[in-house]
């Protein structure tokens, strides 16, 4: 199994889906997990995959999705020092396997959500 660590803030947004950091963060973690270049409207999809995935590996992250309904922009911060302080700084997830995540070509999945003539595909 291949893993790798991300700041704990990355991780916990990506399976709590509360942004504790830059969003970049959640695209590194979900980018590692996937093997692919995650796009924007598939955060919430993958994130979904990947939090059992992350779970499984680390139950007792468990609390923190019942706790992140208590974040606000207010408190994170606070939140964020808890979670570290009894998590660590980073933590360590593996990449999914095919049974755990479905591989979707973006485009595709995009037109699903938005009709394809708002769609603009640039290439360089």
């Amino acid at each position: 199994m291949t893993t790798k660590e991300f700041p704990t803030c990355d991780v916990l947004s990506t399976i709590t889906g509360i942004l504790m950091g830059p969003i970049g963060g959640v695209y590194e973690v979900l980018n590692f997990m996937t093997g692919e270049d995650v796009f924007t409207h598939q955060i919430p999809r993958i994130s979904r995959e990947a939090t059992p995935v992350v779970l499984k590996m680390h139950p007792e992250l468990e609390a923190t999705i019942t706790e992140a309904e208590q974040v606000t922009e207010d408190n994170y911060l606070t939140w964020l020092a808890t979670w570290e302080e009894r998590y660590g700084k980073s933590i360590t997830v593996p990449q999914m396997t095919i049974a755990e995540h479905e591989r979707i070509d973006p485009l595709s999945e995009l037109a699903e959500k938005v009709s394809p003539d708002k769609i603009a595909v640039v290439s360089p």
